[in-house]
């Protein structure tokens, strides 16, 4: 078992995580790929050099404590596209996307070191880069705000997991009566988590059922 475990809860009024395969009409998985949760670790904290990085190990859909399971909810979202395709000489055209609501997970990982190098004493950019995430998570701080999948769709809540009624106003736990076969989800969208090239992969099969809430990228 890896020394430099973290985790850190996540919610908010809407999610998306888009299929590749639904096109021009996204639909969003029930959670999200281990490359958003990759970019959330990231978005509090990271190396640019690549020394060590956060990698994904699995993601648990939460609800309030004591409280019924929400479940999977979709909904129809509107939104304008402003992307690459669009003709300059007309304006911005709206198109349908298929999105979640009232989302709340809890990220793990480990961090990983990066450099490939034997560590030596004094010089472990794994344990710095979790220490580094630990004490910004606790203070609120980060890189850049926090997305649920589109830049858009901002968190209500975003810092340590919220499991004691001592230091949390709400508390959380596991919805474990949510378990889907999601058939396929995209895992990694390159070759290697730093410096990749783009080349996606994905689980299927057994890799990619969710189940009673928890969903391993391992």
């Amino acid at each position: 078992m890896s020394k430099y475990q973290i985790s850190m809860e996540i919610s908010g009024p809407f999610a998306m995580w888009s299929r590749p395969d639904t096109g021009a009409t996204p639909t969003s998985y029930p959670i999200p790929t281990w490359s958003a949760v990759k970019g959330i670790f990231e978005s509090v904290a990271f190396f640019a050099d690549g020394k060590a990085w956060i990698r994904p190990t699995y993601v648990e859909i939460c609800k309030p404590k004591g409280q019924q399971s929400r479940g999977v909810n979709f909904q129809k979202y509107t939104n304008n596209y402003r992307g690459p395709l669009r003709e300059k000489s007309k304006s911005n055209f709206q198109f349908s996307s298929l999105i979640l609501s009232e989302v709340c997970y809890r990220l793990h990982g480990v961090v990983e070191n990066g450099s490939g190098e034997h560590l030596k004493h004094g010089n472990n950019p794994s344990h710095a880069l979790q220490a580094i995430f630990e004490r910004r998570l606790k203070k609120g701080q980060c890189q850049k705000t926090p997305s649920l999948g589109w830049n858009e769709f901002t968190p209500d809540y975003w810092g340590p997991v919220r499991n004691d009624e001592q230091t949390a106003s709400i508390e959380t736990e596991v919805d474990t009566s949510i378990s889907m076969d999601l058939v396929s989800i995209l895992d990694q969208v390159f070759d290697k988590a730093i410096s990749g090239k783009y080349q996606p992969k994905f689980l299927t099969g057994e890799k990619a059922i969710l189940k009673k809430g928890v969903f391993f990228y391992d």
